[in-house]
């Protein structure tokens, strides 16, 4: 059939919006996850082999026509979660008088809405460049508002003739319910929030500035200050929400002039800045006097960080107090140290005369040790003459760069409330303070509102998630609904379903599962939906921040269920999952000899070759035996050893002169590559007995964040550099055919910030030397052909109705499968299912199921009208519903289309649907199915069973699946194109 126009066939295409079309598909039923999970028996792994190898390919940087995100935009990236854990929290804000509604800000993960006090919550900022939040603010729009003006200007004649009939109906229809929607439709209308974190630390990210909505977080409209980076606090003028100050600490790793203090009066159209100091201070906080809004205060902050240290501190920063709505202002000084580190305010609601403020200061030297919480000159000061004094009423000061707010209750002045390493409160002005009087929540607060018509209503947020109290922080409620872990390193193993484990910022290490037998589809008696993964599934190891993670049954001649963890600075730990045995492995020096340094993420893997072998990373590359009981160097010191960035004390998080990406080739038993955060790769090929410094000019000092052997090529791997800890925010990634050395740039036409940011990781495909995957700040991307050009399968994309006539004949939107532009840290293909799993650092973990047609998608395939992917085999499987979540407040997360996945290429677009014919063995036809006739990549779940319509079914006996063996599968479009491939079905597990 010949090929018809986009306008043709967006006529007859109708409901296939998620990517798997399903006949009568069931899911599976739960295993005991961390029992002994086997390694897969023969009967799965001889079908997959044969599923893994590598196809016939063309030429791998000559493309027929680019794959589009559009492409692809019937597949979908399936979120699995866990949400047991949160990520960090960098701001919180209820709706004015309204704490039913409150949004949670979290430092790489996005921003969430509820409007029922937390009993759900929605993510309302996913379609921009930025997942990374640093403050929040809400505002009711008075009758005032010009925005009024300018939305019913933006309507057309008819459009405002419709709203004053709708108006008058519903007036009509009844005039109390019309008179409090018409009082109540300004509230909580504008929503500011600023992006890029500021809380300080080596792992934050960075935003691109301002974003303002005027419906109530529905939407979002970028409003410049991009390169600002880090803003930590917005305040909004009590009577007009289009007057803004935004706070902006400026870039974490260098020094910028975008730092400072920020007014717009136009609603974030234009931008002057209205307190500034030098290019390496800016504005950690803001607070506006409720009562008189020309009084304001506003704390500057000096501090750079550097990948071996963290900087702070000036007498030029300090708390400065403007009266005529931030046109001058002046340094406050009584009471106060000359030398200030970063600061928090508090104004008190009823009484605006009192102040409190958190002031940290190395003034008269720091303390005993690093981590000393008590200030020589600092601490929580306070104020009741408007700032004009103040008194130090307590030397604390928790861990300021980190922490360092401050709130005050709203009706009670003598409460205050610390949050740092826990919350501490005061009912004294500051006076004293008490440890919290519930401990159940994560430590680390960076994030704490009272709210202000119920100051019993606390929120409070940690590295550990969002949490509120009702009883002024005796109990806690923890939000456990939002899958916002800020994974750094993932690993999968060989089991069927597989375990997948992660390491996280300040949340230790976790395992969990792909998929469950659990029911996904609604139990048609009791109505409990979609419960496939929940957090009950995920289970906690080892403590302390979690980074590289391996599974010895990861490894294709694993035979026990030993699991290899790590914490901060090599803290390598081996679990046995069958009997909770677990041995502490980092290497040590004698006493009297130099120490070891580890980075904070050091990494280690076991040897593709030897599944009792591992490697680890520290200054020098160590061998471990025995699974790791025994030891050895096997490197000299592989860094640049500069003295003055080797000394830094804290928490492993300035530890630098380090290997940071290690790698074993998997053709070549002894060839490891190593490179160094201070931009270093070596490359040895006898095991450690000789290295080679293989370094490219274009790394130019920069962090290697990831380096990756070729599993085609003995001689060919892959760098991704990273130059964000010099001020570099490009991404670099390049590759080597000649062992190191020559290197050839291949990030193409990889997109700068803000969509593309920083390279994190990059991983070959298993099938397809010329397929690779990058991770970077802000998502995921693909080359098929090798480097010359990326496309993102990262982007939130609103999908048009495309039955509506309206929109027939409109070009269509750039979509593909969804996903924040959220940092991805690490990308693993599974080695049996080619599945693509990514380690997001803000929305846990993702997985693009069977993305196996990456791999097999050459030239020729491109160019060709139809065709049939191979498929991997199926297995039937049994499922349990999973009742006992019959309320809303639960976590769950779908399992995989059931059966078959058949995937096909469509050239062009066709009018006709295509037709899936499914044969057995003898040539019989068992089961048809329909799919997509448009252009790009389909796919259709077969549930492995009978034609209903040709066999009579037992309900009794259960499903009628096929038998076991080998299915051809023929996919036609009209009468003239046709495409064939198989599929193997498993015996029922």
């Amino acid at each position: 059939m010949s090929h018809l126009s986009r306008l043709t066939s967006l006529i007859a295409l109708v409901g296939f919006a998620l990517g798997c079309v399903a006949a009568n598909g069931t899911q599976e039923a739960p295993p005991s996850l961390l029992a002994a999970n086997p390694a897969p028996t023969p009967e799965f792994t001889a079908p997959i082999a044969a599923f893994n190898a590598p196809p016939q390919l063309d030429s791998p940087r000559t493309l027929t026509r680019p794959l589009t995100r559009t492409d692809l935009r019937n597949f979908a990236w399936r979120p699995i979660g866990p949400a047991n854990m949160g990520g960090r929290v960098a701001d919180l804000a209820f709706a004015p008088s309204d704490s039913r509604t409150f949004f949670v800000a979290y430092a790489t993960g996005g921003l969430f809405k509820t409007t029922n006090r937390g009993t759900t919550l929605t993510p309302v900022f996913d379609d921009q460049h930025t997942t990374s939040i640093g403050a929040v603010a809400v505002a009711d729009a008075p009758e005032t508002w010009p925005g009024w003006s300018a939305e019913d200007a933006a309507l057309t004649d008819d459009e405002r003739a419709e709203r004053e009939r709708d108006r008058a109906e519903r007036r009509d229809k009844d005039p109390e319910a019309f008179a409090k929607a018409e009082a109540e439709k300004g509230k909580s209308k504008i929503v500011w929030v600023g992006t890029g974190e500021g809380n300080n630390r080596n792992s934050s990210s960075w935003g691109y500035g301002v974003y303002r909505s005027t419906d109530g977080g529905s939407t979002f409209e970028h409003k410049g200050l991009a390169d600002t980076h880090n803003i930590p606090q917005i305040a909004l003028a009590p009577r007009d929400p289009d007057t803004c100050f935004v706070a902006a600490m400026g870039h974490l790793w260098d020094e910028n002039p975008e730092r400072g203090l920020y007014k717009t009066t136009d609603g974030g159209d234009t931008w002057r800045p209205v307190l500034q100091i030098d290019d390496a201070t800016g504005c950690c906080d803001v607070v506006i006097d409720p009562a008189d809004p020309d009084t304001m205060y506003a704390a500057a902050y000096t501090r750079t960080r550097k990948a071996w240290s963290y900087t702070s501190g000036s007498e030029v920063g300090g708390i400065f107090k403007s009266t005529d709505a931030g046109e001058t202002w002046t340094k406050l000084t009584n009471g106060l140290p000359a030398r200030t580190e970063r600061i928090g305010l508090a104004v008190h609601k009823a009484n605006p005369r009192i102040l409190a403020a958190l002031v940290a200061s190395d003034q008269g030297g720091w303390g005993a040790e690093p981590f000393d919480d008590f200030s020589k000159e600092g601490g929580v000061f306070r104020s009741d003459d408007g700032g004009e004094s103040w008194q130090r009423v307590s030397p604390l000061t928790p861990r300021a760069f980190y922490f360092s707010r401050i709130a005050i209750d709203p009706q009670d002045p003598d409460r205050v409330y610390l949050p740092g390493w826990t919350l501490l409160t005061s009912d004294d002005g500051g006076r004293t303070f008490r440890n919290a009087e519930n401990k159940k929540p994560h430590v680390d607060f960076h994030a704490f509102v009272v709210s202000e018509d119920d100051p019993d209503h606390l929120l409070a947020g940690s590295d550990g998630g969002a949490y509120q109290s009702f009883d002024r922080g005796s109990t806690w409620q923890y939000i456990n609904t939002v899958a916002a872990g800020q994974f750094y390193n993932i690993a999968v193993d060989r089991a069927d379903p597989y375990r997948i484990a992660g390491g996280l910022q300040d949340n230790g290490t976790w395992i969990g599962p792909s998929r469950t037998r659990h029911q996904t589809d609604p139990d048609p008696f009791m109505g409990s939906a979609n419960v496939g993964i929940t957090n009950h599934d995920w289970y906690f190891y080892t403590g302390g921040d979690g980074f590289h993670v391996a599974f010895e049954l990861g490894h294709p001649k694993g035979e026990l269920d030993y699991f290899y963890s790590e914490s901060q600075g090599g803290y390598l730990n081996r679990t046995n999952l069958s009997t909770g045995e677990q041995r502490m492995l980092r290497p040590s020096p004698k006493e009297g000899q130099e120490h070891f340094r580890f980075n904070w993420n050091a990494p280690f893997f076991i040897s593709p070759h030897d599944h009792t072998t591992l490697y680890l990373g520290g200054n020098y590359v160590f061998k471990l035996t025995d699974r790791a009981e025994r030891w050895a160097k096997i490197s000299p010191d592989l860094s640049t050893r500069a003295v003055e960035k080797v000394t830094t004390v804290g928490s492993e998080a300035e530890t630098h002169g380090t290997v940071v990406s290690l790698a074993e080739s998997e053709l070549a038993p002894g060839m490891l590559w190593a490179g160094t955060d201070d931009g270093r790769i070596h490359l040895t090929t006898d095991d450690g007995a000789a290295w080679r410094d293989v370094t490219p000019h274009a790394v130019a000092g920069r962090y290697i964040a990831r380096l990756e052997p070729s599993r085609f090529e003995r001689d060919t791997a892959y760098a991704a550099v990273d130059g964000h800890r010099t001020g570099d925010y490009t991404v670099t990634l390049l590759m080597t055919t000649d062992a190191g050395a020559t290197w050839t740039d291949i990030t193409g036409d990889m997109p700068p910030a803000p969509e593309g940011g920083c390279a994190k990781v990059v991983r070959e495909d298993r099938q397809n030397p010329a397929v690779l995957y990058c991770g970077t700040e802000r998502g995921v991307f693909v080359t098929l052909d090798r480097g010359a050009h990326w496309l993102s399968l990262t982007g939130i994309t609103p999908i048009p109705d495309d039955n509506n006539p309206a929109n027939l004949g409109t070009d269509e939107p750039d979509r593909g499968p969804a996903l924040p532009h959220v940092p991805v840290d690490d990308i693993v293909i599974h080695p049996l299912t080619h599945d693509l799993v990514i380690a997001t650092h803000g929305r846990s973990i993702y997985i693009l199921d069977d993305a196996s047609f990456l791999g097999q998608i050459t030239p020729g395939v491109l160019g060709a009208e139809l065709h049939a992917f191979a498929a991997r085999p199926a297995r039937p499987r049994l499922n349990f519903y999973y009742d006992g979540f019959y309320g809303d407040n639960f976590f769950t997360a779908p399992n995989p289309p059931a059966g078959a996945q058949i995937t096909y290429w469509v050239g062009a677009d066709h009018l006709d649907d295509a037709t899936i014919e499914i044969q057995d063995g003898a040539g019989e036809l068992v089961r048809k199915l329909s799919g997509p006739g448009r252009a790009g990549v389909h796919r259709v779940a077969w549930d492995l069973q009978l034609d209903t319509q040709k066999v009579v079914v037992n309900p009794a006996a259960g499903p009628a699946w096929v038998e076991p063996g080998e299915y051809t599968v023929t996919i036609k479009i009209g009468e003239d194109l046709k495409s064939e491939t198989t599929v193997e079905v498993l015996p029922l597990k």
